[in-house]
């Protein structure tokens, strides 16, 4: 059985869709003959192609040598949203497959099914974020500025736009591709976005993490709450600094660090200006080596994540997995993964006030660090490795191809 995988997401461990894709696609070769066709941004901006190529080529991941050509395609600007439909049709003039299926393992950009259209091969999706509404993709936008609001309005303005349209235009492709035979979701709040007649799994477990973090763990905490991720509004570092502020006011002086890179000078300015006019406890890490980050994160009381940008959220699996609980916003795809989990407390998305008297209760109390040194979190800790992933992936994928019996050659 032969895969073929499209996706931009195996150049590097960005975000929590590439370090799925990077962790799972190797391990396909376990299971399937695996091909590796890269998406337009693989070759954006990328100044070692040739050397990433032959880095995939050494996981057993065959590599087609008309992928070689594609790199003209690195003179594009790197875009939001995708590109023209033209850009789309001359990216797969010299592209020619054969193959049991076509396989995007993070949906972002309509690259497969293109291929799949001209290959009249089957085709599956998975999706890492949920296919945002309208209301969703302003009502979100504007709560992780708050109550910066004012100072935002350019971002808010270009950010739910375009989220909105993302939204869209991932749609429009999906209608038009011939040949899609499932959309996959790393959770069901994910999955239950997606409001197309095509058949649907749930990968379970959606995500994993390295049974190493568990060995970081300690009972010697010491006193500061963290946040790590990508240092963006809709993550929630906006939102976070504010629900110190508020503490500070009810008394509480949080000591507080922060790891991670700042996207936009903008806020990376707000950030610190506020953090000294407030006099707040902040120590900024910047962008910490694994090694370095696991042992900040193990020995903190309690990761505060008021994140309204997650399909998943790997930041809160390996929190968990560092023995660090955590406090965070119920939006719809964190909340169907961790609902059941009692070492992370959800409070209603955008409820910056209820995140705070929560961070307040618990920093009192530590009834959620008691909580992490459940059985019950340990088992989902090691039930969610990326062999299981890959294993739900595989059984996908297969039942497809043998549903399919190479329909379309």
């Amino acid at each position: 059985m032969k895969v073929t995988v499209v996706t931009s997401s195996l150049r590097s461990n960005y975000s929590g869709g590439s370090v799925h894709v990077n962790n799972v696609v190797r391990r396909l070769t376990k299971y399937f003959k695996v091909e590796f066709i890269p998406s337009i941004n693989f070759f954006i901006s990328n100044q070692s192609v040739a050397e990433e190529i032959e880095r995939i080529k050494a996981l057993g991941i065959e590599v087609p040598e008309f992928v070689y050509s594609l790199s003209t395609f690195s003179n594009l600007k790197p875009s939001f949203l995708p590109y023209s439909p033209s850009v789309y049709r001359e990216y797969i003039k010299n592209i020619n497959i054969e193959a049991d299926i076509i396989y995007d393992p993070d949906y972002t950009t309509p690259e497969s099914i293109f291929i799949s259209n001209k290959s009249r091969t089957p085709l599956g999706l998975t999706l890492h974020v949920p296919l945002y509404s309208f209301t969703q993709s302003i009502v979100y936008t504007y709560y992780t500025l708050r109550p910066f609001f004012v100072y935002s309005l350019d971002y808010f303005i270009k950010r739910s736009g375009g989220l909105y349209l993302l939204t869209r235009s991932k749609l429009k492709y999906m209608r038009q591709s011939k040949y899609l035979k499932f959309v996959a979701g790393v959770s069901n709040g994910t999955l239950d976005s997606v409001k197309l007649n095509v058949k649907k799994y749930l990968i379970y477990p959606g995500n994993g993490v390295d049974k190493e973090l568990l060995g970081y763990r300690t009972k010697k905490k010491e006193d500061y709450v963290i946040f790590w991720n990508t240092l963006i509004p809709p993550k929630g570092i906006l939102n976070f600094l504010y629900v110190l502020y508020l503490l500070k006011k009810r008394g509480l002086q949080v000591k507080a660090k922060v790891s991670g890179k700042f996207l936009y000078d903008k806020f990376r300015e707000l950030f610190f200006r506020f953090a000294r006019e407030k006099e707040l406890d902040v120590e900024y890490l910047g962008f910490l080596s694994k090694e370095e980050l696991y042992s900040t994160v193990a020995k903190a009381k309690l990761l505060i994540y008021p994140s309204l940008a997650d399909g998943f959220s790997i930041t809160v699996l390996e929190s968990l997995a560092l023995g660090t609980p955590v406090i965070a916003y119920s939006i719809p795809t964190v909340y169907s993964v961790y609902k059941s989990v009692p070492a992370v407390k959800f409070v209603k998305e955008g409820d910056i006030k209820g995140m705070a008297m929560e961070v307040e209760e618990e920093l009192r109390k530590g009834k959620l660090q008691e909580a992490v040194y459940n059985d019950e979190v340990i088992s989902f800790i090691e039930f969610h490795n990326w062999d299981n992933v890959t294993e739900s992936i595989a059984k996908i994928l297969k039942e497809e191809i043998e549903l399919g019996g190479g329909e379309g050659h």
